[in-house]
């Protein structure tokens, strides 16, 4: 009996694959495997809102590698049971409100849980109530998320190629069949359908197949945005990891606030203040596994914590509150004064004079001291070092700054000269002093020091007001980088 090319061979038997067909049945059953997988996935990030559950997005790189951005975090509410040490907690963000963190607690202090990120050198400087623990991490999902963090990193072209990826995936996994097999495509039996083989599928059908495959690509990326959380710090479940001393994990820059919001030069010592023991916390680069007490701080005298400060539009950060009488603020870590360097810190105040920051050659008691930023007793701000003799700039007379409204003073020294900037902008400068008096060791303080002689220094050095998010750079910024670290809101 004759059998024509296009119809099946006698007793119904399809006739065998050639090499190209053999192909595309081994890439359709991939891709259906992978899109088996990531279906998988979705319906596992979903499944636990049935038991009253949470699915939280990470954000942040703070516990790479063992979690990155775009993993899902399953959490359990602890009901009743009191948090372990140990335990990865979702909690409420205490320095951004109506955003949540996710972070190992690593003790029980004053009453509050302390938090800290695996891959993070320092613990959380904020402490967190019990009554803001949504639950603990049990279980991680990869990448799923992903899409979350690109849409809230507006990165457009990482989603669409996804997207164009995914229906061709699903495209191909909808495609070819074995032989014979449930739904085999079937093959052209007419002339002039743009068949090039035997066993070619029909290019009309290939063109309607990829319209479904891009409709579920879309509904496949949206899913995860459709989660209850995303948050702005990630957890692991493993043992932590150093971070290199001169990287920057996304956290830092959102813990880093108002100070280094757009930046790209990071901190060497960073003090958020929103602490509520008695320790300032660094969170810059010199905050190394290695280095004596880290770099830390202590709050000292009339200090009180808790205060609402600057609002950079990511929500308010937090400040301390200095009586202007016996509060400030030391810093440990001694190293030599260098003579390339930047401080900051935003302050408010309505009763004028106090030093916002300076060196000195001791962490206590009253040594050298140079490299000040203070306010008159008429609201402006002096810079000034010291070099065989006093070296002074002062902000414009008659604008005080003592005005109840935040501020960013930053001054900076190196090749340059000395620079005063206050809100992003210079306001003064002497462009042929560029170096301070040689220390060994010096620490840095906020709040008060001695001043000596110097000129213009106010009746009372102690500073009565607000300080936030207090920063030393390892350089000279330059005035571009000054001005992108001002971002108050409103």
């Amino acid at each position: 009996m004759y059998a024509a090319p296009d119809d099946p061979l006698p007793g119904g038997d399809a006739p065998p694959l050639d090499r190209p067909g053999r192909t595309a049945v081994a890439v359709s059953a991939a891709a259906r495997g992978f899109v088996a997988v990531l279906l998988g996935l979705l319906v596992w990030s979903q499944v636990p809102a049935l038991l009253g559950w949470e699915t939280t997005v990470v954000m942040s790189g703070s516990m790479a590698p063992a979690i990155d951005p775009g993993d899902l975090v399953v959490v359990r509410p602890l009901e009743d049971a009191a948090p372990r040490v140990g335990q990865v907690l979702l909690v409420d963000d205490p320095d951004r409100p109506g955003s949540a963190r996710l972070h190992r607690l690593v003790g029980v202090e004053d009453g509050g849980l302390r938090l800290q990120g695996d891959a993070n050198r320092s613990p959380d400087t904020s402490l967190v109530p019990t009554s803001a623990v949504h639950g603990a991490g049990v279980l991680r999902i990869p990448v799923v998320g992903l899409p979350v963090v690109w849409v809230a990193e507006h990165r457009w072209t990482a989603l669409a190629v996804t997207g164009g990826g995914l229906a061709v995936l699903l495209a191909a996994a909808g495609g070819q069949r074995a032989p014979g097999g449930t739904g085999a495509p079937a093959r052209a039996r007419r002339p002039g359908l743009g068949v090039r083989g035997r066993h070619a599928a029909p290019l009309a059908r290939r063109t309607t197949r990829l319209r479904p495959a891009a409709g579920l690509a879309v509904l496949v990326l949206a899913s995860p945005l459709l989660l209850q959380h995303a948050t702005p710090a990630a957890a692991a479940f493993s043992a932590g990891t150093d971070v290199p001393a001169n990287s920057v994990t996304m956290d830092s820059v959102l813990a880093w606030g108002c100070v280094h919001e757009t930046a790209t030069v990071a901190a060497t010592r960073f003090y958020s203040l929103r602490e509520t023991g008695t320790t300032a916390y660094n969170t810059g680069t010199l905050s190394t596994p290695t280095a004596p007490f880290k770099g830390n701080g202590r709050f000292r005298g009339g200090v009180t914590q808790g205060a609402t400060g600057p609002d950079c539009g990511r929500g308010p950060t937090g400040a301390v509150t200095l009586d202007g009488a016996t509060g400030w603020i030391s810093t440990n870590l001694a190293a030599p004064a260098s003579d390339d360097v930047t401080t900051q810190v935003w302050f408010r105040t309505t009763v004028p004079g106090g030093v916002l920051f300076g060196l000195n050659g001791q962490e206590v008691d009253t040594g050298q001291h140079d490299r000040h930023v203070y306010m008159t007793d008429t609201g402006e701000l002096v810079f000034g070092v010291y070099r065989g003799g006093t070296h002074t700039v002062a902000s414009p007379a008659g604008t005080s700054y003592a005005d109840g409204r935040w501020h960013l003073a930053t001054a900076t020294l190196g090749t340059t000269g000395m620079r005063l900037y206050v809100d992003g902008v210079q306001v003064a400068a002497d462009p042929a002093q560029t170096g301070g008096e040689p220390m060994d060791f010096s620490t840095w303080r906020f709040g008060w020091t001695a001043l000596g002689n110097w000129a213009r220094k106010p009746a009372n050095l102690y500073f009565t007001g607000d300080l936030a998010s207090a920063a030393v750079f390892g350089r000279a910024l330059t005035a571009t980088e000054v001005a992108a670290q001002h971002l108050l809101a409103g």
